[in-house]
Formats: structure tokens, C-alpha cells, sequence
């Protein structure tokens, strides 16, 4: 299972997305928990059917329901549907969980001097290693796909994180290993991690002011 979360300035700030005015600027959110297969890629099937009408009621906690709604209509559009693989009210309380978990994730960049800044880019290995490091806390090296945004030649944005996590969603694991780069060069500093929201395609002409 793959829970991803985005960046809101970089997938705000494209041409073709309007995001609502109440999305936190400076936070991740979830942009979807897919099965993936063993090659990294997730699955996009469409799931023919929703929740069950009764899941509602079992997912806790009670003031998650707005992620929880999200999440159903995510499954309906473009989720791909869980229930051969874990049970539907586990799959809502795991991504509720996950999302707990990860919700401190700026913060604890920010104190490793690898925080959201319009003035300065990061490597994107540098990026993945600190994740492993300290947002994971971990001592076994677990592996986290970074997509991104072209900006121009020389910057991409990030755009989303990707988790990888045991298919009963019981913990994070090491995503599989992936030659597919999800839009980010790995040649030096040119990982851009934005506070600023403005349109992708203009390019990145504050770093470096």
C-alpha cells in the first residue's frame, strides 16, 4: 500500500487546479492510500462501488470524518478498490492513523534545516535520506518515493511523498526499488520545497534573491 501525501503551494499553484481557499498552504495533506504493485507503481483502477453505508459509523476518531469522507469519495474516483486486500473500515482508521502520524512532518523538517523555503533547493536523495532519518525515525534506511513538478531546465518542485506501508497497514515498510523518477531529476541542488503558491510553469525566479 502506497499512503501519499502532497504539497498544497506546488499542486495549488498549477495553471489548471483551483484549490479551495480553507486548504492549509503549509501542510501536507493526503492525496491518496492505493495498493501498489511490487514495481513501485500504484494501482488506478476505478472502484465500481463505495463503502459500505454502515463504515461511516466504525471509523474513529469521530472528528476525522471530514478525512473520512475524502477518502470515500477518493475511492470512488480514482482509488481502487481495497476490500480483497484489507477490510474497509481498516482501510479508513489506517489512513486516519497514517495521516496522525504524519502530521508533524513539516515541523521536523523544518528543525533539520530541510523545511519549505522559496530561496534555497535541497537534492532530492538529501530530501528522501532525511525522511528515512528523522519523519520516520527509523534505523534501517526505509526507502520514500518523491514526486515533482517541472519548473524549468534547471528546478523541479515537490509535489508529493509517497509512503510505502505492509498491506494490512500495520507500518511503514521500504518502498520497492524503482528506476521510474516521478518527474524529479537527481542532478544536484535542484529540488524546490515551496512556501510560495504561484504558477508552476513560470518557473522558480525567487531562489537565489
Amino acid at each position: 500500500m502506497q499512503m501519499i501525501v502532497q504539497w498544497p503551494p506546488t499542486y495549488c499553484g498549477r495553471s489548471d487546479v483551483h484549490c479551495k481557499p480553507f486548504i492549509s498552504k503549509l501542510r501536507f495533506t493526503i492525496h491518496g492510500l492505493w495498493p501498489g504493485h511490487a514495481n513501485g507503481e500504484t494501482h488506478t483502477n476505478t472502484c465500481p462501488l463505495p463503502p459500505k453505508s454502515n463504515t461511516v459509523d466504525k471509523v474513529e476518531p469521530k472528528e476525522c470524518i471530514g478525512l473520512l469522507l475524502w477518502l470515500v469519495g477518493s475511492t470512488k474516483a480514482y482509488g481502487y478498490c481495497t476490500s480483497n486486500i484489507v477490510p474497509e473500515v481498516d482501510y479508513f482508521n489506517g489512513a486516519i492513523r497514517f495521516a496522525e502520524l504524519l502530521k508533524g512532518m513539516v515541523p521536523t523538517l523544518t528543525r533539520g534545516g530541510m523545511g519549505p523555503t522559496d530561496h534555497h533547493a535541497y537534492t532530492v536523495m538529501g530530501m528522501k535520506t532525511f525522511i528515512s532519518a528523522k519523519v520516520l525515525n527509523n534505523n534501517k534506511n526505509i526507502k520514500v518515493y518523491i514526486s515533482c513538478e517541472t519548473v524549468n531546465s534547471s528546478y523541479v518542485f515537490l509535489t508529493n511523498i509517497h509512503f510505502c506501508l505492509d498491506k494490512r497497514l500495520n507500518t511503514f515498510i521500504s518502498c520497492p526499488t524503482s528506476t521510474t523518477t516521478r518527474g524529479c531529476c537527481t542532478r544536484g541542488n535542484n529540488l524546490v520545497f515551496p512556501t510560495t503558491q504561484f504558477i508552476t510553469d513560470q518557473g522558480s525566479s525567487l531562489i537565489g534573491d
